[in-house]
This record gives C-alpha cells, sequence and structure tokens, in this order.
C-alpha cells in the first residue's frame, strides 16, 4: 500500500502542509492568533497554557514538545512568537526548529519594539511561507512513512470488542511494514501493565514501562486519592465498565500484539520505526500534543459509544486546535448508529456479527492511506473553534 506525502528535509514524510504559528508563552497566544486571521487558510496558531511560573522539569518538557510540534512533518515552516520576557526562549526553540531543515522565523516583542510591529511582519512571513508551502507537491511512499498515533476514548463494554482491537490490527500492519506507532495514556496500563511489559523488545524495555507505572502509581498514592471517577470516567462508568483493570485490559488492545520497541517522555521525539509506549496522562489534549510533538503525523481514536461519541467533533476540542495532527474516529457501539456521520470508521459490525476485527481492521487500514494522502476525515471538516492546549504538569506552580 501507498499513500501520498511531503518529504521533509530532515527525511521524515508530513501528510498535512501547514505553517504554524508557535508562541513561546501563552502571552504570545493573542499575537498568533491575530497572524492567523490576517494570512487565512493553512496558517495555524498553537496556542496553549504554558506560563512564566512553571519551573525545572515542566519547562524542558513544554520546551521539548512546542520544539517537537515545529518539527512535526506536517508543518512546512514556522513562526515562533514571544513577548521577551518568556520562560521558554523564543529565539531558541526557534534555532532547535530551524535544525530539521524547515523555513523558521522569529518574532518577539523586545527585539522589534512593538505588539503591531510583530503582527505586521509575522502575517508578511505566514502568507510568504504559505505561498512557497503549496509549491510542494505530495510523492508516493510506503506504510514504512507512516507514524501513527492511537488513542481511545468515551470507552463503553464495546470498546474491547471493536474499536481498540480493530486499531491494534491495523497498528500490527504498520509496524509489520517497518513503520512507526505511538501509543499512551499511562494511566490506563493500571492493572494490565505487565502484559504489555511482557511484549518488550528486551527487559529493559519492560521493566521502562513498568517504571513509568509506577510513578504513575506513586503520584496518585501521594495525592491521597482513590481514582474511581477519573479512571474509569463517570462517562465509562456509565458504559458499564467497573474497574480501572477492566478498562486498561480493553485500552491495550489498541497497540496490537508486536514487540514494544521502546518507552518514551512526553513529548520525546520518535527516534525510529516501530512501536513506542509514551508516558503520558490519559487526558486527550495532553496526549494529543505529546504525540503530534513526538513526530506522529495522524491519530486514530477509538469510541466505544459513550456519551462522548455524541460529539460531531471531539470531546477534547484542542484537538480541533491541532489541524496538524489528522484524527480518524472510530466507533464500536450498535447504539450510536444515528451518530455515524460523525465518524471515519463503524467498528459495530463486530458487535452485530457482520464483519470480523480483520475485515474492519482492513477498512481502517485503507483509510489511513487515504488520510495520509490528503482526504480530510470527519473531524477536519466539523466546525472548528479555538481552544488552547493544555501542557502537563508534574512540579509545583509559583
Amino acid at each position: 500500500m501507498e499513500f501520498l506525502g511531503y518529504r521533509r528535509p530532515d527525511g521524515l514524510v508530513g501528510v498535512r502542509n501547514l505553517v504554524a504559528l508557535i508562541p513561546a508563552g501563552r502571552c504570545a497566544n493573542e499575537m498568533a492568533c491575530r497572524i492567523a486571521d490576517e494570512a487565512g487558510t493553512g496558517v495555524h496558531p498553537v496556542l496553549h497554557n504554558q506560563p512564566c511560573v512553571h519551573v525545572g522539569p515542566d519547562n524542558e518538557a513544554a520546551r521539548r514538545v512546542l520544539t517537537g510540534i515545529g518539527c512535526n512533518p506536517n508543518v512546512a515552516a514556522v513562526v515562533v512568537l514571544g513577548i521577551g520576557c518568556d520562560s521558554i526562549s523564543a529565539v531558541d526553540m526557534a534555532a532547535d526548529i530551524a535544525k530539521s531543515g524547515k523555513p523558521v522565523e522569529v518574532l518577539t516583542i523586545e527585539r522589534e519594539g512593538s505588539y503591531d510591529t510583530v503582527v505586521t511582519k509575522g502575517t508578511r512571513f505566514a502568507k510568504q511561507m504559505k505561498a512557497d508551502a503549496s509549491l510542494l507537491r505530495r510523492e508516493p511512499f510506503g506504510l514504512d512513512e507512516i507514524r501513527l498515533a492511537v488513542k481511545c476514548g468515551g470507552s463503553d463494554t464495546t470498546s474491547a470488542l471493536g474499536c481498540n482491537p480493530v486499531a491494534g490490527w491495523a497498528v500490527d500492519r504498520i509496524v509489520d511494514a517497518h513503520g512507526t506507532v505511538v501509543f499512551s495514556e499511562t494511566a490506563e496500563l493500571i492493572g494490565a501493565e505487565h502484559i504489555v511489559a511482557r511484549r518488550g523488545a528486551t527487559p529493559e524495555i519492560g521493566r521502562k514501562l513498568l517504571d513509568a507505572v509506577g510513578r504513575m502509581d506513586k503520584r496518585i498514592f501521594e495525592a491521597g486519592v482513590d481514582i474511581l471517577g477519573s479512571e474509569p470516567t463517570p462517562g465509562n462508568i456509565k458504559g458499564g465498565l467497573t474497574s480501572i483493570e477492566e478498562k486498561s485490559l480493553g485500552a491495550i488492545a489498541k497497540s496490537g500484539t508486536r514487540p514494544l520497541t521502546d518507552v518514551l517522555e512526553w513529548g520525546q521525539r520518535l527516534p525510529g520505526k516501530g512501536l513506542y509506549f509514551m508516558d503520558s496522562s490519559a487526558n486527550t489534549p495532553q496526549v494529543a500534543l505529546g504525540v503530534a510533538a513526538a513526530g506522529a503525523q495522524m491519530l486514530t481514536f477509538g469510541y466505544g459509544g459513550g456519551l462522548p461519541s455524541r460529539f460531531h467533533g471531539m470531546p477534547a476540542s484542542s484537538l480541533g486546535n491541532l489541524p496538524l495532527l489528522p484524527v480518524i474516529k472510530i466507533v464500536s457501539s450498535p447504539h450510536v448508529k444515528s451518530e455515524l456521520d460523525y465518524f471515519d470508521i463503524y467498528a459495530g459490525t463486530i458487535i452485530e456479527g457482520l464483519e470480523s476485527i480483520e475485515e474492519v481492521g482492513r477498512r481502517l487500514l485503507e483509510e489511513i492511506v487515504a488520510v495520509a494522502s490528503g482526504k480530510p476525515p470527519k473531524v477536519e471538516l466539523a466546525p472548528r473553534y479555538r481552544e488552547v492546549l493544555e501542557m502537563w504538569r508534574v512540579g509545583p506552580v509559583f
């Protein structure tokens, strides 16, 4: 199978061809919006909530993630924006992104002298970058150039029978073709982590996975809370899931069956081919931000049939603010047939006994190739609004 993509200077392949406006801190979000409004279609502000009161590892993670977004292969060119007193240097971040070989400009109020000058220059840069990007043409590539992320949400009792094993079937095919897949959601391994750890390509990788889950367990214990109501969520419970172990056993099905190549930190760039796990929260905006920063080209999102499946777009609409990560929506439950116009793949035929996991998996793989070649999935056709992306924070805020 082949898809049509854009070869980038660093050798990666993009499936979209966008200009990104990346604020170094949240104070620059407004300028990014102004420039995007002026520059028009194809120019996207990556709005986020990184403040100047985070410290240490949280600042390091935010810089890694924002730099990774700029290096994502779906981004053709970047304008980095700052105030000048941001906790993450806009100049340093632009220099890191420029190492990918793509066009990068950096503008700060401190260097340019005024807010209006930044907006005026930023608009001019973005329009020229968009014009230059429009001259690029798609070329054919094999599945070995696919970089897929997989996520689940709105989980219910049908998730483990439909959408998750269907995603897992497609994951196995991509990994077998020497492509790359990343999955995440550390809390949704609890109770099933030993099963995934056994798939580590080496004993050390298995231990890294267990260590990641152990850190999550430790944070839960130190907070002195019962995570029931968060994992499983109230929606999961309404959908019939009764424990985190039950939810985890269904969630890991989306990772397929192939060996685990490595365990990554949140937003760490994918280092090569194979199947990777990324340590992160299970919160959809944070997962999406992390895997996009890692270099994923697209994401499959499997719903069971819980209440979030009634959304026409996404239950966490910050994904609508991340068009550089096209989302393919899969739904399992026959009870949501009235909502099928808002999904790309219906896996309820498995529940109904009409199709096998392999048959629906083939449909999903074909859809992945089509979306990689430029077909807009349903989320890209849904009305959008701008919502700030959430950084994953584990340390204190002052």
